[in-house]
């Protein structure tokens, strides 16, 4: 039974956009925000059409063939040529941090007295229960959902520290945050609200501060304050044409040297997810990273810890969620409280003893979805733990006695510490478990990170340190019953196994074949397109928009560069102590010429008749 009928070529790119996982708790969630004319359905529609896909790679392939018949946001169509379509297209995203709350529910007017108290008279003034209300809060921008957070329970001042990233968003209006008051026996309850015109924000630039919560009845009253970091991007993207000099200085060396030239001389420390972006489409991050490895020098270690996180995530999301997911998920929605130091807990040794038995319990469960999950490290990953392992046994000229566990140490070290063990630890920032853990439930996280680390160590003396008490005996039992496990798991994901990858392929071949299909329509698509409308098709499988990651590149540069006075000489100029870094700077100085010269020009034009295309 058909039940909408959605006309995709009437559709701007920012009305097909992700949606937050926060709203329907699964991620490769695909939202299509249509209004009356732009669909046929039987019942009005005002709610967007919410789409869920089985996997992040099914996701990826409908967002960009969705996106191939919509309309991208080019501006100027009339001032450029046919072929380019346009002088430019535009980029918008918004990164949120619900940090915390306070006096939530309690009122008093909008300009408050100096004594700070709440205003006399209201419902919920001097209330003993004011402390101890249950809250949460909805974001809005532009008047659409796009984000909840989870519900903070009996506390008195809520700590959130939920990160939202909103992106390709339409242009900018409001973004307005609800706080709403849930009740057991009645609906959720308007507490108030914080409105930010993201028009005022100026780009690229943290924002973190309290914003005060005004009361939904009106009448100037405030219910409290949210503290909030929030950071609006917006940037002009050109052709890809345009950035040629600014890949051209990616080409000439490492391109992930940038990431520790932009930090140490800019103090730029969030451009580093656009670089390895530009590595990835350009095919080089994968050879660059091995470079790194092999000079091991003590000034690039950080950036190579860095790097490695960032392609980590990058590429290790699936595994991560197969690895620890699962037994990560139970363990907080049944709010599993272990403690086994008798100090902290105060208990007697015999439940001491039992907390022992949990922990062990649950560390063997996480142990063995990660062990189970070993053959879907991917393939990317795997290349790279296998350089390093082998770096470490040709320099450390391993034998059967000695240092035979430092090439599987050096690969933990990687998998384990800076992947594996963090998204144990804060499963929120991971994407694994909605909101900061209770504080019970982290210290048991806790606990496993340290003995799933221990293991991911191969050391024997490690082992015996993990306490000394006759009860832990259990925890030693299990690290040493596991520690063949471990080695047998290291050697898998540093071996890259192409029968695995056939084997894997030849199980799917009816799904493959598909897949194959849409790209094959997406490339003939792109083909017979203007340049701009081609180039804001992303790129699969990772769904890449190089013009955009290249463009965030430029504009941060000219903005943190004109913030710090550091001028570049002219690239045809070029100082001798300037190097590849004054060139780079000096490239992009060119492109955001380039870039006022476009929106003059479009400024500038007269005035004509709007036709029936949704782009100006």
């Amino acid at each position: 039974m058909l039940y909408l009928t959605v006309h995709v070529s009437l559709l701007n790119h920012t009305d097909i956009r992700p949606v937050h996982h926060s709203l329907f708790e699964r991620k490769s969630c695909l939202g299509i925000y249509c209004v009356a004319g732009q669909m046929q359905c039987a019942a009005p529609v005002v709610e967007p059409v919410s789409l869920h896909f089985t996997n992040p790679d099914c996701f990826n392939l409908w967002l960009a063939l969705l996106r191939s018949y919509a309309q991208p946001e080019v501006y100027g169509r009339w001032l450029s040529p046919a072929s380019d379509g346009g002088l430019y297209r535009m980029w918008r995203q918004v990164e949120l941090t619900c940090l915390q709350g306070r006096n939530l529910g309690t009122t008093r007017p909008l300009s408050p007295t100096s004594d700070d108290t709440p205003s006399p008279g209201s419902e919920d003034a001097g209330g003993g229960d004011l402390a101890d209300i249950d809250v949460y809060c909805e974001v809005f921008v532009n008047g659409c959902l796009c984000g909840r957070t989870t519900v903070k329970r009996g506390i008195g001042a809520p700590d959130w520290q939920e990160r939202f990233v909103l992106a390709d968003l339409p242009p900018f209006e409001n973004m307005e945050l609800v706080v709403w008051r849930e009740k057991r026996l009645a609906k959720p309850a308007v507490v108030g609200s914080v409105t930010i015109v993201l028009a005022n924000f100026r780009r690229s630039e943290v924002v973190e501060g309290w914003f005060p919560v005004l009361g939904g009845t009106g009448g100037g009253t405030q219910a409290g304050e949210l503290r909030l970091k929030v950071l609006v991007d917006e940037e002009i993207i050109l052709p890809y044409s345009e950035y040629a000099g600014v890949v051209q200085t990616f080409s000439s060396r490492n391109s992930l040297d940038l990431i520790h030239d932009l930090e140490s001389k800019l103090k730029l420390k969030t451009v580093g997810p656009h670089i390895i972006s530009v590595a990835i489409a350009k095919n080089v991050l994968i050879d660059n990273i091995m470079e790194l490895i092999d000079r091991e020098v003590d000034d690039t270690l950080s950036l190579l810890t860095k790097t490695i996180e960032l392609f980590m995530a990058q590429y290790g999301g699936s595994f991560l969620e197969a690895s620890v997911g699962p037994p990560l998920r139970r363990l907080c929605m049944d709010k599993i409280a272990i403690e086994v130091d008798p100090v902290r807990s105060g208990k007697s040794a015999r439940n001491t003893e039992k907390n022992v038995e949990q922990l062990v319990y649950w560390c063997q469960e996480f142990w063995n979805c990660i062990y189970d999950a070993r053959t879907q490290c991917p393939h990317e990953m795997r290349r790279l733990f296998e350089h390093v392992r082998k770096l470490v046994e040709q320099r450390c000229r391993v034998s059967v006695d000695h240092n035979r566990q430092l090439p599987w140490q050096s690969v933990s070290a990687f998998c384990f510490l800076r992947f594996i063990v963090p998204a144990i630890l804060h499963p929120h920032l991971f994407g694994l478990w909605p909101g900061l853990p209770e504080a019970r439930v982290q210290r048991s996280l806790t606990l496993i990170a340290k003995v799933i680390q221990n293991l991911a160590n191969l050391n024997a003396r490690v082992q015996k340190t993990v306490q000394k008490e006759e009860f832990m005996r259990g925890v030693k039992d299990f690290l040493t019953n596991s520690l063949q496990g471990m080695v047998d798991y290291i050697v898998v994901v540093s071996t890259p196994d192409s029968e695995e990858t056939s084997r894997t392929a030849s199980s799917s071949s009816a799904g493959k074949h598909e897949n194959l299909r849409i790209v094959n329509a997406l490339h003939r698509r792109g083909g017979d397109a203007p340049v701009l409308y081609r180039e804001a098709i992303p790129l699969l499988p990772h769904l890449l928009d190089l013009p955009k990651h290249l463009a965030v590149i430029t504009a941060l540069v000219v903005r943190q560069s004109r913030a710090r006075n550091y001028l570049p000489s002219r690239p045809r100029d070029p100082m001798p102590e300037e190097g590849p870094f004054g060139e780079f700077c000096a490239k992009c100085m060119q492109v955001e010429e380039r870039a006022v010269r476009r929106v003059s020009q479009l400024a500038n034009r007269p005035r004509r008749q709007s036709s029936s295309h949704p782009n100006p």
